[in-house]
């Protein structure tokens, strides 16, 4: 069922994972948040796929995972790159969402291919208007981001640049995760595991690094225009913003619902079944109105 492959946009390989099923089903194609890959929807879409008429796709997106190419990266970049995948795929509409860095992602896809994307499921999008925490600090400084990876990345054309980089299993870490939450009766414990610049940097290249972070804190604009309908799950706890004017942002979508699950960010993580009947309950609902 699960299958590991490769689609090209120009001289240039990505990877995504597949889960498909015979038969005409719809596509549901989900993107991972800042320093993460494609395995942050694996049991997600083992318990999904099987259930529902949905196939799922799972881009590492450039600059991170199996797609770790060294080069620009930007959201425009990032949305012609789902748009090639489906192409190679066949699919002329899908269902797009993404956590964190690819819920923001997904958004622009609509806006960048509106024809393209039948529906959004948004877990936690971080709107930059609503960050708060480190990252909110890490904004005021944003444009020293594109200015640092633009000192990386001549290096990176001349071949100076780490061979090897180790891959990152998010299935795994999540069940670690879990445990560590419920041995610690604290979820908080989970905070020291991810979105940690020391730790995230080790997966992924320096300058791709730099360049997604400076994509999450870039403003979003023109919600207003997305007419797809969407679904945005927000975690109760707001780690790194301000749930309610996030819920304001959101707002502005013509067709959004807006439920909450109990977590501080990671929802994939420390709600997993919540947010998997969620989506599969809103999914059902978009097939039925076609």
């Amino acid at each position: 069922m699960k299958q590991e492959c490769t689609f090209s946009r120009g001289r240039t390989r990505l990877f995504y994972r597949r889960w498909q099923l015979p038969g005409d089903r719809q596509t549901l194609l989900m993107c991972h948040g800042l320093a993460s890959n494609g395995t942050r929807w694996s049991e997600f879409a083992e318990a999904t796929v099987t259930e529902r008429e949905w196939n799922i796709f799972c881009p590492d997106l450039r600059g991170h995972g199996g797609s770790a190419v060294r080069g620009r990266i930007n959201l425009d970049i990032w949305a012609d790159d789902i748009a090639a995948l489906l192409d190679a795929e066949g699919v002329e509409q899908a269902v797009v969402g993404g956590h964190c860095l690819g819920a923001n992602l997904a958004l622009h896809f609509a806006r960048r291919y509106p024809d393209r994307c039948k529906g959004l499921v948004l877990v936690e999008p971080m709107f930059a208007q609503a960050l708060g925490g480190v990252l909110g600090r890490v904004r005021k400084v944003r444009y020293l981001l594109p200015l640092l990876a633009g000192v990386i990345l001549p290096f990176n054309k001349l071949g100076l640049y780490r061979r090897q980089l180790p891959s990152l299993d998010l299935t795994e870490l999540d069940i670690q995760s879990r445990r560590a939450v419920e041995e610690a009766g604290d979820p908080s414990a989970i905070t020291g595991r991810y979105a940690k610049p020391g730790k995230d940097m080790f997966y992924m290249p320096s300058a791709a690094y730099l360049q997604s972070l400076n994509q999450v804190l870039k403003p979003m604009k023109g919600l207003e225009q997305i007419q797809a309908p969407a679904l945005a799950l927000l975690s109760s706890g707001g780690l790194f913003g301000d749930p309610p004017m996030t819920r304001q942002l959101l707002g502005q979508l013509p067709r959004v619902t807006i439920d909450e699950i109990d977590a501080l960010h990671w929802i994939p993580t420390e709600q997993p079944v919540a947010m998997r009947q969620h989506i599969e309950a809103w999914l059902d609902a978009l097939g039925e109105r076609g």
